[in-house]
């Protein structure tokens, strides 16, 4: 069993590092991985779908992209959609990690992240991490005493640049408000509810990791990343081994990709698969936060089912189709 003098930091400095091997595709006579993840090494959603492709073993290259805006070479892409990471596909884009989530694991063929007589309650926990529990840990890892170190700021001049792009990022929302105490004591309870819960079993659910480990994990590693904030996980020890267990998946096999690159990717790539146009006009955002809404036409995509997909037609690019998720997005008629 893990003290509480188990160190945080050094679960975190482990984590591997990897390169592409086999299982890529050419494109233009060069060998590149299916998949490009747009996102910034400290964001905790990206968090997510990097360690979920260590743990598949998925190739992939990555995007790194401003923290805040503007994001030049990633709005056209997307149509205007803020949230972090997208996954990129040829001229086709993935959106929320949910759906990100799910791509990933039929390519990885990691079924067992999503076993059909636990499906429902799985992903219902982790859509409630990736809300709720994440809501949570926001006004945790921005409370005053954690800003000390924050590794996303090298000066009080990022912080308040982080801040006020925040702000816009949420304007028309308070989804993403809580009051510190009340977070405190939420979160508290809820690590207390895990510790012993994890005394019994390896993961969430058992002896193996399920989709709700991933949500669960990105959580605790934005708090992970305060340095002011370890020693208020390292009391919880079955808690703090999971962690650890969840971190050794590492990265998968990653090689870095310039973002004018990936543009050229998207001009260049047929679609995966023929589309039937729905709606000619369509608009598409989050129903909590990000409210910033992607337009194009809601066409039939079967290779991504369940999903929101809209047809854009972008200047310099030609048409890209951008999907989302139908939990916790809402698309009306233009």
């Amino acid at each position: 069993m893990l003290g509480p003098s188990f160190d945080v930091r050094s679960i975190l400095a482990r984590k591997c590092q990897g390169v592409a091997r086999d299982g890529a595709t050419v494109y233009s006579g060069v060998v590149m991985p299916d998949f490009i993840l747009h996102q910034y090494a400290g964001s905790p959603f990206s968090e997510k779908v990097r360690l979920l492709m260590g743990y598949l073993d998925l190739p992939s290259q990555q995007v790194e992209i401003p923290v805040i805006m503007p994001r030049p070479q990633l709005m056209p892409l997307t149509g205007g959609y803020r949230r972090t990471p997208v996954l990129q596909r040829g001229r086709e884009m993935y959106c929320d990690t949910a759906l990100i989530a799910k791509i990933l694991i039929a390519q990885g063929e990691g079924q067992a992240l999503l076993p059909q007589a636990q499906r429902a309650v799985i992903e219902t926990v982790a859509y409630w991490a990736d809300t709720f529990l994440f809501r949570v840990v926001v006004a945790v890892a921005f409370q005053p005493k954690a800003l000390s170190g924050n590794p996303l700021f090298e000066s009080d001049a990022e912080a308040a640049a982080f801040m006020a792009d925040r702000a816009e990022f949420s304007k028309g929302s308070t989804a993403l408000q809580m009051d510190l105490a009340v977070a405190l004591s939420h979160f508290d309870l809820w690590l207390h509810q895990m510790n012993s819960q994890l005394g019994a079993q390896a993961f969430l659910f058992g002896q193996a990791p399920t989709l709700a480990d991933f949500s669960v994990y990105h959580c605790l590693w934005f708090i992970a990343e305060r340095p002011a904030l370890v020693a208020d996980l390292a009391v919880f020890p079955e808690v703090m081994r999971w962690f650890a267990q969840m971190t050794a998946f590492g990265h998968g096999r990653v090689q870095p990709m310039g973002a004018e690159d990936a543009l050229q990717l998207a001009a260049s790539e047929p679609f995966l698969a023929k589309q039937k146009v729905l709606s000619p006009s369509v608009s598409v955002c989050p129903i909590d936060y990000g409210l910033q809404p992607v337009t194009g036409a809601l066409v039939e995509a079967e290779h991504v089912p369940d999903a929101y997909s809209v047809l854009r037609d972008e200047p310099g690019l030609g048409e890209v189709l951008v999907h989302f998720p139908r939990l916790g997005f809402r698309c009306v008629d233009l």
